[in-house]
């Protein structure tokens, strides 16, 4: 959950693909060069070793459910 007490978030970088779930509140994610304006319902899953966060905090509450599969090895 972010809100307006919330850190700004840097940019991460991590093996894997990362799926994430809108529940509440609108936020602009970066994912590499690109920005996606999610709201409630939308998903994204995506590479995770480009950078990417949390670019704007577009209306908060925001909350969303982020999961990771790491490789296998």
């Amino acid at each position: 959950t972010l809100t307006e007490e919330s850190d700004v978030f840097p940019t991460f970088q991590h093996d894997g693909t990362e799926l994430l779930y809108m529940l509440e509140g609108e936020v602009t994610y970066r994912h590499g060069d690109q920005l996606f304006h999610l709201r409630p319902g939308d998903s994204l899953i995506f590479d995770a070793d480009a950078p990417h966060g949390p670019e704007v905090l577009n209306k908060l509450p925001a909350r969303y459910v982020s999961v990771i599969a790491y490789p296998q090895s």
